[in-house]
């Protein structure tokens, strides 16, 4: 090995591992509702990734495919090498950590005002930050060739059509899971840190009307500031742990209702209309509506998972843990 293919396979693995790293981490901020710095990883991981694969194909490891899948089957098997840090290693990637950590020191998320748009040339992974016009200044790539994170999609990019095909199909999930099982297992808590069925439900409940609030400012008042503070956590749901199961099917089917008729039939213009949020910056209608959507299919994973194991740990539970279909399912733009 040469010392030139020894320095490919060095940055190889470090881009690999930071890759990891980074996708890791940027899961469990949206997990705790910081999503800039989820954007922020996102964007590092992404970086880490094209840089990884630049380099994989300059080793001469990405061939026909007939040689890949040969090589697949045979096991790639790298050598061990010593990266050295694999994470934070440029400049920019370090500015914009250190900005998260001042934030999160002070038990909060980025604000707009702190990190602009993030950009990532897919050809060699240079990190850019803010409006881009030019070349990347590594590889040349045009800025057409970069992806972008920016703040208004930090949520996701479904739109309109695909954002009501999720939110009519919730309440149909949430019926499947709910029946047939006890009410005393929907009010269990496998471990007392742990929300209930019940509880979350109730959550989403509450989440709607906070969607739906939000919403309604977007149509029907001019650039509104939206509420900074954070929507209803989940350990404001626990009254729901006492209320019937039927109650709390019905207080969804209502607000959720209410929510769909406010933006049915809705325009394209009316969807991007605009207001201000001081973590996000300049938001629209589709920028909330992708929160919901992705918030309630969170939950509703979590929902299908924790009906399962308490049917699985239960005695003579009356309802079987395998529903027999897949309940929570991906929506995307085509649907």
């Amino acid at each position: 090995m040469t010392s030139n293919q020894a320095e490919l396979r060095r940055v190889f693995t470090s881009a690999s591992l930071g890759h990891t790293a980074y996708r890791a981490w940027s899961l469990q901020a949206r997990h705790e509702r910081r999503f800039n710095i989820a954007r922020l990883f996102e964007a590092l991981a992404t970086a880490k990734l094209a840089r990884a694969e630049s380099v994989f194909r300059d080793l001469g490891e990405a061939g026909n495919t007939g040689d890949n899948v040969d090589r697949a089957l045979a096991g790639l098997e790298p050598e061990s090498i010593a990266t050295g840090p694999v994470t934070g290693t440029t400049p920019l990637a370090r500015d914009m950590l250190l900005r998260a950590q001042r934030a999160i020191r002070e038990d909060r998320d980025l604000r707009a005002d702190e990190i602009g748009d993030i950009y990532v040339c897919t050809t060699c992974g240079t990190l850019r930050e803010g409006v881009i016009t030019t070349a990347c200044a590594v590889c040349g790539a045009v800025p057409e060739a970069h992806k972008a994170f920016r703040a208004i999609e930090a949520m996701g990019v479904l739109g309109p059509h695909a954002i009501m095909a999720s939110l009519e199909h919730t309440e149909e999930s949430l019926r499947k899971l709910f029946d047939g099982v006890e009410e005393e297992l929907l009010a269990a808590r496998p471990v007392e840190a742990q929300p209930s069925i019940k509880e979350l439900v109730g959550h989403l409940v509450d989440i709607d009307k906070v969607f739906r609030e939000r919403a309604w400012l977007l149509l029907e008042t001019d650039r509104p500031e939206l509420p900074p503070a954070h929507p209803p956590r989940l350990d404001a749901a626990a009254a729901y742990r006492s209320q019937p199961a039927d109650a709390i099917l019905a207080a969804f089917h209502a607000s959720r209702r209410q929510t769909l008729n406010l933006l049915r039939g809705l325009t394209s213009a009316a969807w991007h209309r605009q207001g201000h949020h001081e973590l996000y910056g300049t938001i629209n209608l589709l920028h909330q509506g992708n929160w919901v959507v992705a918030h309630e299919r969170t939950h509703l994973v979590e929902l299908a998972q924790l009906r399962h194991d308490l049917l699985v740990g239960s005695q003579g539970a009356k309802a079987s843990a395998e529903l027999g279909e897949v309940v929570v399912k991906d929506v995307s733009e085509g649907e």
